[in-house]
């Protein structure tokens, strides 16, 4: 018993150092982005709303270039650009806010997301971020 003791001791100190990691491996935020907030236990909590928002940012960009891939094959089947996303099979949409504004005009194209502009928009498959 006292050799588990002195193990479990030995364990504990040796994981205590006093290194950080680069990022916070659970959330896979910069360390010093994942801000604590106080609960009401008192204890400190990761706010994990910043990789949240990071996320749907990067799914809504993913599927925007999903949709402008679908809409430029489209184009070269057919001849011509859909009218809608529909049109051309496309039923991607940003986890925010629904269904993408895709817009027309003769020969060019703009595909945005109506939710953030953060999350960026596409022309004639030129993207903006």
């Amino acid at each position: 018993m006292k050799y588990f003791v002195f193990l479990l001791v030995a364990v504990l100190i040796a994981g205590c150092g006093g290194n950080q990691p680069d990022t916070d491996p659970a959330i896979n935020l910069p360390s010093g982005e994942a801000a604590m907030e106080n609960t009401p236990s008192g204890l400190n909590a990761p706010n994990i709303t910043g990789g949240i928002i990071r996320a749907n940012q990067e799914v809504c960009r993913t599927n925007m270039l999903t949709a402008s891939a679908s809409i430029s094959v489209y184009q070269v089947q057919h001849g011509t650009l859909p009218e809608t996303l529909t049109e051309a099979g496309i039923y991607a949409t940003c986890p925010e806010a629904g269904e993408f504004r895709y817009t027309v005009d003769g020969q060019n194209w703009t595909l945005d997301c109506p939710a953030d502009p953060s999350h960026g928009s596409i022309r004639n498959g030129v993207i903006s971020w």
